[in-house]
């Protein structure tokens, strides 16, 4: 087992008893195998000394286990590598990013604490998937959609912490941007609650993100300031219709007037859907005048009348 950078092995094993009294025995992991659990498998160095892997793992279940943990590492001087389900795949997975860190996995926070559909959003702990919210939303029958990466396994929160982004309409596919508030455990273990939430007792939490003073959410994502252990997102109403078309220039030179034109109309937010650009054509070469050269997807969600309005 490697030890934290810079850490005793008395001192490791005083803050793996901390732990261990903090969240349970049986949710701490030392052993070769555990750990192993958390090595990144597409690592070009696996195997290799370069090899970025972890001492040990630690998986609270609570708020107040967080802080716990966080305190004890503080006390030894153990750097913690947070992750909520370590599944965020394209943007980060189990593995620490400095070798040596003990894993904070939290799995085991795992509740979609609430589905607001009259305000369209949902408050989310670091375990729940895309998956997961998607199936919270069908039982509670809220006329509500989310908006998924391509890995649906992954963490709601994880993927908007890494600033990941989605399909649907605009604003809600960027995933941070549409956040609505944060809880956050700092490293001496103080809670910190963003937007409205910074207010005792507030009833307004998710309904407005900017709340009081400076925004200090942005030092949340993709950063190390905290552990994010609850976040509210914006979810889109269920749009009325949905057209998507597709427009194809078939002179390599076009596609800058072609960009120019999508660019101002997504601006003026008359395309909100995920654009996509592809080049080239199937079955011979591309812009030779009769095959395009660019074709660009044009998708927009709305009410029916302003969909067929503004296609």
């Amino acid at each position: 087992m490697a030890l934290p950078p810079n850490v005793s092995a008395s001192a490791f094993n005083s803050a793996v008893g901390a732990w261990k009294q903090a969240v349970g025995a049986e949710w701490v992991f030392t052993s070769e195998a555990d750990v192993a659990l958390y090595r990144d498998a597409y690592s070009p160095f696996y195997g290799e000394p370069e090899e970025r892997v972890a001492s040990g793992a630690v998986a609270p279940q609570t708020l107040e286990q967080v802080q716990a943990v966080v305190r004890t590492a503080n006390q030894y001087r153990i750097p913690l590598y947070a992750i909520s389900t370590g599944r965020n795949l394209a943007y980060g997975g189990s593995a620490p990013a400095y070798s040596g860190s003990v894993v904070l996995d939290l799995k085991r926070m795992n509740k979609v604490l609430e589905i607001d559909e009259r305000n369209a959003y949902a408050l989310v702990e670091p375990g729940v998937s895309y998956f997961d919210l998607y199936d919270a939303i069908q039982k509670s029958k809220a006329d509500v959609w989310l908006d998924p990466p391509d890995p649906g396994w992954g963490s709601v929160i994880g993927n908007a912490l890494d600033g990941g982004g989605g399909w649907t309409a605009s604003p809600f596919r960027d995933h941070f941007g549409a956040h609505c508030g944060m809880e956050v455990v700092l490293a001496n273990g103080e809670v910190v609650r963003t937007g409205m939430g910074a207010l005792p007792n507030s009833k307004t939490w998710q309904h407005n993100r900017w709340g009081f003073g400076p925004w200090v959410d942005g030092l949340f994502r993709q950063g190390n300031m905290g552990v994010v252990t609850k976040m509210g997102f914006h979810l889109m109403p269920r749009p009325e219709a949905f057209q998507s078309s597709n427009v194809q220039v078939f002179k390599d030179e076009d596609v800058v007037p072609l960009l120019d034109t999508l660019n101002k109309l997504e601006n003026q937010h008359v395309v909100n859907g995920s654009t996509q650009l592809f080049g080239g054509a199937f079955g011979g070469p591309a812009g030779d005048g009769q095959r395009p050269a660019w074709t660009v997807q044009v998708p927009i969600y709305g009410p029916e009348k302003v969909v067929r309005a503004q296609m």
